[in-house]
């Protein structure tokens, strides 16, 4: 219990690093004209970048003392503080059908780790090397399903369909999460030298090292028309339920009834609905709204705020 209890320490911490980098990004990319070199040279984007690393490390270390689907849910704290900024900031419209939205997202997600953290199933260690194997496969069919669809995502603006890039792209981090969840237990069990020794660990971690890269490029071109709590959201909900979907059914961490496992699917949606809600949240001033290429008044942003707020980072 004291592990389980520092790894969600630890994970939420890393939460609001998630938040963090993701509001630094978000704004490094909508208000930089330009393409991709513009605004990968900005200083908030590599601040954010550096904040996204961070918690990624973080993450590690959760998920070696804690059941990779408690790890993930607990990134809705990241949901709530972005929201958090935004509504303060008075970066974005907060509507009561944006408040409904942010709200379904947490009590769902809240619901998800009450029913993964209470059916705990068997030692993950037993099968490390057949689990491997298995999450490896995952995450590489779904890295080739985001490769085709950011081919289709890249030179759209619509929002549904950015929207359904990122649920890709966070679909592929919750797989890639699965991957170094037994990548880090085979490293515990047997020593890192011996886990780099295998040609499939050496596979595995090349191909969540694309996928990653992949996922990452879905959540850049999201942040063009979704503001940081939209794309938020649609990171931490639908990376959690991957991420506890292969943890119950490959990896066997959860061992649900009947009535939690119904729980644990109606909270899920629950959760989902609230990010498909969250698609026509908007920021003050909208880039759908504005010439392509065309600077942003970031004054109308809540710029003098945000400043303050982030002031290091100008």
């Amino acid at each position: 219990m004291a592990g389980l209890l520092l790894g969600l320490a630890v994970a939420f911490g890393g939460a609001l690093l998630l938040a963090g980098g993701s509001e630094l990004q978000s704004q490094a990319v909508y208000t930089t004209p330009g393409g991709w070199r513009a605004f990968v040279a900005s200083p908030r984007w590599l601040a954010g970048a550096g904040l996204l690393g961070t918690a990624v490390c973080t993450n590690f270390i959760a998920l070696a003392l804690a059941p990779i689907g408690a790890v993930q849910s607990m990134s809705v704290v990241g949901l709530a503080a972005s929201a958090a900024f935004g509504a303060v900031t008075r970066r974005v419209e907060a509507t009561r059908q944006a408040i409904a939205s942010i709200l379904a997202c947490v009590v769902g997600i809240t619901v998800f780790i009450a029913m993964i953290t209470t059916h705990p199933g068997q030692d993950p260690r037993l099968e490390l090397d057949r689990q491997l194997r298995a999450v490896f496969l995952i995450q590489a069919v779904v890295a080739m399903i985001g490769l085709v669809m950011a081919w289709f995502v890249r030179k759209s603006r619509s929002r549904a369909l950015r929207l359904a890039g990122l649920i890709t792209g966070a679909v592929g981090f919750g797989a890639t999460t699965g991957v170094l969840k037994v990548v880090v237990g085979l490293v515990l069990r047997d020593g890192l030298a011996a886990v780099l020794a295998r040609p499939v660990s050496l596979a595995a971690l090349l191909s969540t090292a694309a996928g990653a890269v992949i996922a990452g490029a879905h959540v850049q071109m999201a942040h063009r028309v979704l503001p940081a709590p939209s794309v938020v959201a649609g990171l931490t909900i639908t990376d959690t339920i991957t991420a506890a979907t292969i943890g119950t059914l490959v990896l066997k961490e959860s061992a649900f009834t009947p009535t939690s496992a119904l729980f644990l699917v109606l909270s899920g949606l629950v959760a989902f609905a609230g990010v498909i809600g969250l698609r026509k949240l908007r920021r003050r001033l909208d880039p759908i709204d504005r010439p392509a290429g065309q600077p942003v008044d970031t004054r109308t942003l809540g710029r003098e705020s945000t400043d303050h707020a982030c002031g290091v980072f100008q």
